[in-house]
């Protein structure tokens, strides 16, 4: 009992507590006020989001009604060029099916109003439009509309239609085409639902009126729903454009974003349930809670490890302490360069982390270059050689890879010893190293066997550039200690212009490598993976053709796959 009083009135379950408490309000109070604020402004954005969505649907309806307006002005200029009368309209329509691609039916009427061709059928009932509104201001204005919808007598079915005006040579009025796009159609319906950016809510569009133009409930298409029943279509009707957050529609409070269209007049507009269209800030809050509890947690925890830990050096030097009155230890163990216990255990940390860095840093050095001439080696080739061309692969990049040895290296050992032919390793590499470029990698696989490889290659010609840079480097004599040595390379580049595999373009290189040694070494051949010979030799021109036919001869009797990068080597 005295030992649990003890620990709720220890200063580390005093420190404990202040801390965590501290934490929960702060995140509680910021965390709360940040929350209010951001979830103001994210339904503004998310509403700004909407509206920009829903004028680019706006846009392809307009889009949609110049297209149709188009065709039939497309069909009046070619009546006018044919100089077709009323009589003629028929054949006309007949000759152009297409339009009934974009068309419930398209007909013809004079200026009386009567029926003179249909596209549907040129049985067609006489009917008279005269009545129509957009039959009137057609004929009063000379010129194209858009009515409102309507219920067509021809096709019994909720349409709006799209007028042009006839006519003659002498340019008098005498027939006007109307456009019926049938409201109900499926491929009408789908181009309007597939505007929608959300499988939540629902798109409507109406008139300046009020009336419906579409709606997913059919029957309210050509009516005019009061405010009360249908206030979502109230509320679009407000503006121009722009969102309103204070709706009930069918008793839901919803999201009510509108358009009005600039060609047509029309308000394209969607209702989305505020649960719905808020759904991402509802799990930003949710999960901002959460984190916070969880974080009030945590911090709890490092509370109480953190005061744990800040005492324990307290701990440690009551030990010392006592260790030292018991005669046990000397006052040497308190000869520290700190002036207290956290400046010392800081330092020693900060030590052990350096050195333990440094010791993977040189482990992880050591693993993939080659102690003698500080490149690449040979591990490290074989894991980049594939993603190198897997990288160009997807990119669509041609790669390259340089093959490549020390022209009578043997001699060199043989004559001058170990230490030179080291020495030559080294100064090659530096020259291998300076003559190419930043992007490339240069690994020594096993003796005097190099390999380079190139990226973002873009044509054949620039391997031929990389292998003149490396005659060139090599060109000067190298001069270890006291001697004078010229030393020379043979290169063979294979170059990969589709997908190839690590084995495919080493065996390439290699063919190349084969064909500069057998034209007399000190040169470079560029070969392209899959040909059947060498793309060219240089340094030794006049012999290309002949090892051209010998390589051809030789590496059709080596097996499918690779030759080992040695056997080049030792020719």
């Amino acid at each position: 009992m005295l030992s649990a009083i003890h620990h709720f009135t220890s200063f580390k379950f005093k420190i404990s507590f202040l801390v965590t408490s501290m934490v929960l309000i702060a995140g509680l109070g910021v965390g709360g006020i940040s929350l209010l604020i951001a979830e103001v402004q994210m339904h503004r954005v998310i509403a700004s989001q909407e509206l920009s969505t829903l004028a680019g649907a706006a846009a392809f309806i307009d889009s949609d009604v110049r297209a149709r307006q188009l065709a039939l002005r497309t069909i009046a200029e070619e009546a006018r060029a044919h100089n077709l009368d009323a009589a003629g309209l028929q054949a006309l329509l007949e000759a152009h099916q297409g339009l009934a691609d974009d068309f419930a039916n398209v007909t013809a009427f004079d200026t009386h109003g009567d029926l003179v061709a249909s596209l549907r059928d040129r049985r067609e009932r006489r009917i008279n439009i005269t009545s129509r509104l957009h039959f009137q201001e057609t004929l009063a204005t000379g010129k194209g509309v858009i009515s409102l919808p309507y219920r067509s007598a021809l096709l019994e079915r909720p349409v709006f239609a799209v007028t042009q005006p006839l006519f003659d040579a002498y340019g008098r009025q005498y027939a006007m085409l109307v456009g019926a796009v049938d409201l109900l159609r499926p491929t009408f319906v789908a181009q309007i639902e597939a505007l929608r950016t959300s499988g939540k809510g629902y798109l409507f569009i109406t008139t300046q009126d009020g009336t419906i133009v579409h709606h997913p409930r059919t029957e309210l298409i050509l009516t005019q729903p009061s405010g009360d029943n249908r206030p979502a279509v109230e509320a679009a009707l407000t503006a121009p454009e722009g969102w309103r957050t204070d709706i009930l529609d069918d008793g839901t409070p919803s999201l009510v974003v509108f358009k009005r269209l600039s060609h047509v007049g029309w308000t394209v507009a969607v209702s989305y349930p505020l649960r719905a269209a808020f759904a991402p800030m509802a799990a930003v809050r949710n999960n901002t809670v959460a984190a916070a509890g969880l974080f009030t947690a945590l911090a709890g925890v490092f509370g109480w490890l953190f005061v744990k830990t800040l005492t324990q050096p307290l701990d440690q030097l009551q030990h010392k302490v006592e260790a030292m009155g018991r005669g046990k230890t000397d006052i040497d163990v308190f000869n520290v360069d700190a002036r207290d216990e956290f400046g010392l255990l800081s330092r020693a940390l900060y030590r052990l982390s350096q050195l333990r860095q440094q010791s993977e840093d040189e482990l992880k050095r050591m693993a993939s270059t080659d102690v003698l001439t500080g490149a690449h080696n040979r591990r490290m080739f074989d894991q980049f050689l594939p993603t190198a061309l897997a990288r160009a692969r997807r990119a669509g990049e041609q790669v390259a890879v340089a093959f490549l040895d020390v022209d009578r290296f043997k001699a060199i050992n043989d004559t001058h010893g170990h230490g030179v032919g080291d020495a030559v390793l080294v100064e090659f590499t530096r020259r291998l190293q300076g003559a190419v470029r930043c992007t490339d990698t240069v690994a020594r696989l096993a003796g005097d066997e190099f390999v380079i490889v190139y990226e973002q290659l873009h044509a054949v010609e620039e391997a031929h550039q990389l292998g003149a840079k490396i005659m060139t480097a090599m060109a000067a004599p190298f001069r270890i200690g006291d001697l004078v040595l010229r030393v020379t390379t043979s290169v063979g580049i294979a170059v990969a212009r589709h997908a190839s595999s690590a084995e495919a373009i080493m065996h390439s290189a290699d063919y190349a490598l084969y064909g500069v040694k057998a034209a007399g070494r000190n040169g470079y051949a560029v070969n392209v993976v899959g040909a059947e010979k060498l793309a060219s030799v240089h340094g030794h021109q006049t012999m290309a053709q002949l090892v051209n036919r010998s390589l051809a001869a030789r590496f059709r009797a080596l097996p499918s796959e690779r030759a080992s990068p040695s056997l080049a080597a030792s020719t």
